[in-house]
């Protein structure tokens, strides 16, 4: 391949005139993006955050890249009043709110990319470590979510949340790690969302709350409780919603303490429903599968195809059919707690999001192979659907390009690997591509 001095001169010119997050058309004149804040070369994650939230034109998606690292962050600090043993106390608040829709926050893996915050007083109004409050449209990728409980094994009962939604439509979640114990997931109340080959880690109703959430491929794991009975969800489903929680093709694992004692779950309040569609049960849960509470009655608490460890169909035949109401008179479900083929093929994501396709919006971009000469210039074809190009050395980010190529700066270290990312129009980014060392010998 020959670049042209006229393609690298309009390259050069372009990075000049738009800095990172505008539009950049390309050699060939497609309009491609730049991520608009890096962390840690643009500010902290707090500060990428608020850099989304007052933007001047939300209508516009603001694309945030978060490298490889811990980040251990404080909130914003904004007086809050909570009731901790019957006190109000007014505290600086521990968490980050994201308000403003069409935002992405991309990290470099699910494992290396990790942001912990330090709440001092449990609950789930004052713990969320990112709150998107009314931030429709919001994509998440490639990082990991945690409370500074994650290792407190004494601090069962309480209640920290790792994620918070209200009132956000359209949201995605690609590879999404979130940990904590109690409340771990607190799902979009009023709202949809869609996440995909994500983790979720807890102990008690670690995933509760509203809306409608589809949870595709996902791993539930069950941390260590002591003797204690864990419960995977508490499902508060508003009642006009024909879907709550769908989990299809699933894992759960962990503990294994667990095995035969954990709940499914239980329904928290309004009209709960969840569903596990052909879910892998490496530990089986208790024989009744679901527990009670409140005395609020399930709409719909149902599995199709549940596996054991060893892929066979686990047994389900003595789940629970009966709950007490709230005035403790035991009710019979009008459900069936075993869905038949036809009730499970209702459980599509076609059929759940009609008009929205996330898991194509969700899709990654494979890489191309990648060349290099012994100049040093890294070239490989160009991908239509790239956003952008993430070069790697040694399988870390280290510069963002637009255009199908990258010359190594002088002085570089040697002996090393480089490969490429592309980025999805959301900014997350696929497969790293084969490895060229430089320099080539």
């Amino acid at each position: 391949m020959k670049t042209s001095l006229s393609v690298i001169a309009f390259t050069l010119m372009s990075l000049l005139a738009n800095p990172a997050g505008a539009q950049t058309p390309d050699s060939l004149g497609r309009i491609r993006y730049r991520y608009d804040f890096v962390v840690p070369d643009n500010g902290n994650f707090i500060a990428a955050v608020h850099a989304a939230n007052n933007r001047a034109d939300k209508s516009k998606r603001f694309r945030i890249f978060v490298k490889s690292s811990m980040y251990r962050i404080k909130g914003e600090g904004n007086p809050i009043k909570i009731t901790e043993n019957g006190k109000e106390l007014t505290i600086p608040s521990p968490m980050t709110i994201l308000t403003a829709p069409n935002t992405s926050i991309c990290g470099e893996g699910m494992k290396n990319t990790q942001i912990e915050s330090m709440p001092m007083h449990e609950g789930i109004s004052c713990t969320s470590t990112l709150f998107l409050n009314g931030a429709d449209s919001t994509y998440l990728q490639d990082f990991e979510l945690w409370s500074n409980y994650r290792d407190d094994m004494t601090a069962f009962a309480s209640r920290a949340v790792a994620l918070n939604e209200k009132n956000c439509r359209g949201n995605i979640f690609k590879r999404l790690s979130l940990m904590s114990n109690q409340d771990t997931y607190y799902t979009n109340d009023g709202g949809s969302t869609y996440l995909e080959d994500c983790t979720v880690k807890g102990t008690v109703d670690f995933i509760c709350g509203g809306g409608t959430i589809y949870f595709n491929r996902c791993d539930i794991e069950l941390r260590e409780r002591g003797n204690k009975a864990n419960v995977i969800c508490a499902p508060a489903t508003e009642a006009n919603r024909a879907y709550g929680y769908v989990f299809n093709s699933c894992r759960i694992y962990g503990d294994k303490a667990q095995e035969g004692k954990y709940m499914l779950g239980r329904p928290w309040k309004n009209a709960p429903r969840a569903v596990f569609i052909g879910t892998l049960m490496e530990l089986l849960p208790d024989s009744l599968g679901w527990t009670e509470m409140h005395g609020t009655l399930p709409r719909l608490f149902s599995e199709y195809e549940s596996l054991d460890n060893e892929f066979q169909l686990a047994p389900t035949a003595l789940r629970r059919k009966q709950f007490k109401d709230a005035n403790n008179v035991v009710t019979n479900v009008r459900f069936n707690t075993n869905l038949t083929t036809a009730e499970a093929e209702k459980y599509d994501i076609h059929d759940v999001f009609p008009n929205w396709h996330p898991e194509q919006k969700a899709a990654q971009i494979p890489p191309p192979e990648i060349h290099i000469k012994d100049t040093g210039s890294i070239y490989w074809d160009d991908v239509h659907d790239a956003c952008l190009y993430a070069v790697c050395r040694n399988r870390d980010v280290v510069a963002f390009t637009t255009q199908p190529y990258y010359n190594v700066p002088k002085g570089s270290p040697q002996n090393v690997s480089y490969s490429i990312r592309c980025a999805n129009y959301y900014g997350g980014l696929g497969e790293r591509s084969n490895e060229v060392t430089y320099p080539n010998r």
